[in-house]
C-alpha cells in the first residue's frame, strides 16, 4: 500500500490541556499522578511514529484532534492513510472526516486507555506499518451511521453510535420515535443508536446485543424507559437493515444529539427531526477483530 498522503491526528493529554487536573498532577496529587506517565508515553509514541514515517521519506502533518478546523478536516478527508495517536476517542473523532482513506489507530497510553479500535502501540508500530506498506495487513470495513437534522446531512459519520439525550443527566429525555409505520412517544434517559462496531460499547451497557462486526445493520435501544401504565411499547429495542431508517422528533427544549461521544454534539430542540440510517461509505480501519469479543 502506498502511504501518502498521510496525516497524523494526535490527542492532547490531560496534562497539556492545563486546568486543575494538570496542576494537581504536577503537584504530585494521588488522584492525578498517572497523568504524568500518560503524557510521557504520548510523547514517546509521537516521536516513534514521526521517526518511522521520516525513515520512509513521509512528512505527515500533525493535527490536534480537539482542533480539527475546516483546513484540517480537508487534509484528513484527502489522506490515503490517517494515523491517530491517542485512544478510541481520537480515532472516532478523526474517522468522522475520513472518506476514501484507511485509518490506523495507535494507543499512546495502553495502561490507561481501552483502545479497542487501536491496532498497535509505539512498541509494535514500525512492524505494523511495514506490514501495511507491503500489503500483508488488510483493513476491516466497518459500517457507519449517517444522520440528518431537519433534512441537513451532518458532516460526521458515526463509527460507534449516536446518543439522543437531555442536556442534564437527571432530566427526562422526551421524543417521538418512528420506525417504518410504527411510532411511539418515549420518556427515558435517552436513546442509543449503534453500529455493529459500537454494539458492544454504550448500547450494550443499556441492555443491547452484540452484533457481528461486519454487519451493516444498525441497532437502537432506549435507556431506562418510563413505562406508562396501560401502554404497550414495541420500539424500545430493535434492528434495522441497510435500507431502513429511524426517525426521532425532539420534545425537549434542551436536548442534544451526540456523535461518537461528547466531543461532537448538536442541539436537538423541540420540534427538530433526526433521521439516522446506515451510511453508504464504511470506515476502513486496520484493527484486530478479536478485541470486540471481550469488549
Amino acid at each position: 500500500m502506498h502511504l501518502e498522503p498521510c496525516v497524523v491526528v494526535v490527542k492532547r493529554t490531560v496534562l497539556h490541556r492545563g486546568g486543575r487536573a494538570g496542576r494537581l498532577a504536577r503537584a504530585g496529587h494521588a488522584t492525578a499522578r498517572r497523568l504524568l506517565s500518560a503524557a510521557e508515553e504520548q510523547r514517546r509514541t509521537i516521536d516513534t511514529v514521526t521517526a518511522a514515517l521520516a525513515r520512509r521519506g513521509i512528512m505527515a502533518p500533525r493535527l490536534p484532534v480537539d482542533r480539527l478546523d475546516a483546513a484540517a478536516r480537508r487534509l484528513v478527508s484527502r489522506a490515503r492513510l490517517v494515523i491517530t495517536i491517542g485512544g478510541d476517542g481520537t480515532l472516532l473523532t478523526a474517522a468522522h472526516h475520513i472518506e476514501d482513506g484507511v485509518a490506523l489507530a495507535v494507543n499512546s497510553a495502553p495502561e490507561d486507555s481501552v483502545g479497542h479500535f487501536c491496532l498497535t502501540d509505539r512498541r509494535a508500530f514500525e512492524e505494523q506499518l511495514a506490514a501495511i506498506e507491503e500489503g500483508r495487513l488488510r483493513p476491516l470495513s466497518l459500517s457507519r451511521l449517517a444522520a440528518t437534522l431537519d433534512e441537513r446531512l451532518l458532516p460526521e459519520l458515526a463509527t460507534n453510535d449516536v446518543l439522543i439525550a437531555h442536556d442534564h443527566p437527571a432530566a427526562t429525555s422526551r421524543y417521538r420515535l418512528t420506525v417504518g409505520e410504527r411510532d411511539e412517544e418515549h420518556r427515558s434517559s435517552g436513546l442509543w443508536i449503534a453500529t455493529a462496531a459500537g454494539s458492544t460499547a454504550g448500547i450494550r451497557s443499556s441492555g443491547g446485543r452484540p452484533m457481528p462486526l461486519r454487519s451493516p445493520r444498525l441497532q437502537n435501544r432506549v435507556r431506562e424507559l418510563y413505562r406508562e401504565p396501560g401502554r404497550e411499547y414495541t420500539l424500545e429495542a430493535g434492528f434495522l437493515g441497510r435500507a431502513e431508517s429511524l426517525t426521532v422528533d425532539s420534545k425537549m427544549e434542551e436536548g442534544h444529539v451526540f456523535i461518537d461521544g461528547a466531543r461532537t454534539a448538536y442541539r436537538f430542540r423541540f420540534g427538530v427531526r433526526l433521521v439516522v440510517r446506515t451510511a453508504k461509505h464504511p470506515l476502513r480501519l486496520f484493527a484486530d477483530p478479536s478485541r470486540w469479543a471481550s469488549r
